[in-house]
């Protein structure tokens, strides 16, 4: 217990020597270089023992702020006010040795500090939060020079009330107090919000209609290219704006006053006018690809190849291919595009064409190596031309009318077929060869009875009867393989002799002409039965059947000598003429011949 009291009296007495020892030197403070100094400014104090460490605080107990010391000495301090609540504050220095006694300096209220303004844009009526230091002592907050109403206030912040009726606009805030007044830029409009933009993919100089809030005295541009103002109506929900020619597609930004600024979600695409420079073919049929090349290409939306409505494939911003459609007409047609942006069409003119068709040919009928004209309709970019299957050449054409052509030494009667790529067209010629006779039916008639001559290469042929100088006259069919002629009133036994263009032929059989017999006379004029009668007259070969009686009695049997006919009288034969009969028909004397016993 003793040793205990013993170390609780050395303690205290090792206190009491040591807080003597920190009391032997302690700083002083003589003096400052100005009694009232604003916040920043350089003071100087003066005194002693100020060590090599010193700090110099400002105000007292747990709010005490210390400075920042520029330079000091053992005498001296250099330092700047530090931030101190205004009025009268105490200054002291403290080094290891202890604390000097303080002495006052007045902190003068500074010029406020502005540290934040939010929002920096309102409309009037709305409530603006001012943040920073010094903000007591308020004489004055305005706008411009309008009173601004003050709802609440502290030395760090403002809430103050934009003034009623304040134009829009950019304007000073400013906050006056004791110590002086500060300014800040304030906008006096609402905040611009883009809700909708309409419409999304569109034209140079269409109407752009941008829809949102706050957006009165909004400049619009379109990315980053303004529009035109005089061309602008501005609502505070609704913009109106043409697009300007030299636009590109981007976002749409409302500027108000500079400095508050809208963007909308959406991108606006601008269609520029697509443009053809030049067609890649010049003519071509239905379901041809044809390549077309120029700019803004990639937005086309539609094609027409003379005015009718084509497939189309988009290849790149500078081409796409159309498939040529199947139009009604031959001819030079415009090839056209469409977009958004516009329409265009090619300068060049574009060539389509049909299949042939509705073949003439003239002469119907023609000779080998003989040359022919072919017409029609859709005889455009023709290809090939065959007669009976042999190629020809065209010798000339008259575009889309007519070609001429010649016909093969080769060539037989046939189509003549036409092409191109659109298709085929076909049409008969008869290529005349020496006249062909197969039949002669009948092989006997009487002259100016008509017969028929049937084979081929007959038509217009010219016939001849042996015997007959003039040709045979038209029966009533003339046709290649069957023709129809009258037998001539001089036409003799023999082969007819047939001509046409291409040569002439004797038909290898026969033709007879019959005539009636022509009686002379007969002798004697009286007979009895079994003797024979002398008959002189034409003919008499042809004869079939001789009777008497007037021709009712049986037939008689007859023989051919020289140039007469020699007769038998037949068994019941009676006083009557003589008849004889041939394919002509018969012919029977004009006299009697009498019978007797």
């Amino acid at each position: 217990m003793n040793s205990i009291v013993s170390f609780f009296f050395l303690f205290i007495a090792f206190i009491a020597v040591s807080g003597c020892r920190v009391q032997n030197s302690p700083p002083e403070l003589t003096g400052l270089s100005t009694k009232e100094a604003f916040v920043g400014d350089a003071i100087t104090l003066t005194g002693y023992q100020f060590g090599s460490d010193p700090v110099v605080t400002f105000g007292i107990a747990s709010s005490a702020v210390t400075a920042q010391i520029s330079s000091h000495d053992e005498n001296t301090i250099q330092l700047t006010v530090p931030l101190v609540q205004p009025g009268n504050t105490q200054i002291r220095v403290r080094t290891d040795e202890g604390t000097s006694d303080p002495l006052l300096l007045k902190v003068k209220q500074p010029v406020p500090v502005l540290t934040t303004i939010t929002p920096g844009n309102g409309l009037p009526g709305s409530l603006v939060v001012i943040t920073g230091a010094y903000l007591n002592q308020i004489k004055r907050v305005r706008f411009d020079d309008v009173t601004a109403e003050i709802k609440d206030s502290t030395a760090q912040k403002l809430t103050i009330v934009v003034p009623p009726k304040l134009p829009h606009g950019p304007v000073a805030l400013a906050i006056e107090t004791k110590g002086g007044e500060s300014t800040s830029k304030f906008i006096v409009a609402g905040t611009p919000q883009i809700t909708s933009v309409s419409p999304l993919r569109a034209k140079p100089g269409a109407e752009l209609v941008i829809q949102g809030q706050n957006l009165i005295d909004g400049i619009v541009s379109i990315n980053g290219l303004p529009t035109e103002k005089s061309l602008t109506t501005v609502k505070d929900t609704e913009i109106r704006t043409a697009i300007p020619a030299t636009a590109t597609s981007g976002v749409i930004t409302v500027k108000v006053f500079e400095t508050l600024i809208a963007t909308s979600v959406d991108t606006v695409k601008i269609i520029q006018p697509p443009f053809i420079t030049n067609l890649l073919a010049q003519d071509g049929i239905a379901g041809d690809k044809l390549l077309v090349n120029g700019r803004n290409l990639r937005d086309v939306t539609g094609m027409t190849v003379g005015n009718v409505g084509a497939i189309f494939r988009i290849i790149s911003d500078t081409q796409l291919e159309v498939t040529i459609p199947a139009l009604t007409s031959s001819g030079p047609v415009q090839i056209s595009a469409s977009s958004i942006g516009g329409n265009t069409t090619a300068t060049d003119l574009f060539f389509f064409y049909l299949p042939p068709s509705n073949l003439v040919i003239t002469p119907a009928r023609q000779l080998r190596g003989r040359t022919l004209t072919v017409s029609g309709k859709n005889l455009y970019r023709i290809t090939a031309v065959s007669v009976s299957g042999i190629t020809v050449p065209i010798t000339s054409r008259n575009e889309g009318v007519d070609l001429l052509i010649g016909v093969p030494e080769t060539a037989v009667s046939g189509p003549i077929t036409v092409s191109s790529r659109a298709g085929t067209a076909s049409a008969p010629l008869v290529v005349v060869q020496p006249p062909v006779v197969s039949d002669i039916l009948p092989a006997k008639a009487r002259p100016g009875e008509r017969i028929v001559v049937r084979g081929d290469f007959l038509l217009n042929a010219q016939i001849f009867f042996t015997g007959s100088a003039t040709q045979a006259v038209d029966g009533g069919k003339n046709e290649d393989t069957e023709r129809w002629i009258l037998v001539s009133a001089d036409a003799q036994s023999g082969p007819l002799r047939v001509v046409n263009a291409a040569g002439e032929i004797a038909t290898p059989m026969f033709f007879s002409p019959i005539r009636l017999v022509t009686i002379t006379d007969f002798l004697p004029k009286t007979a009895k039965i079994g003797d024979e009668i002398t008959i002189t007259g034409q003919n008499l070969s042809s004869v079939t059947a001789v009777r008497f009686n007037g021709g009712t009695s049986t037939p008689a049997t007859f023989r051919l000598s020289g140039s007469a006919l020699l007769a038998t009288v037949p068994t019941g034969a009676v006083t009557g003429q003589i008849c004889l009969t041939n394919d002509a028909g018969t012919v029977c004397t004009s006299a009697n011949l009498t019978i007797t016993k």
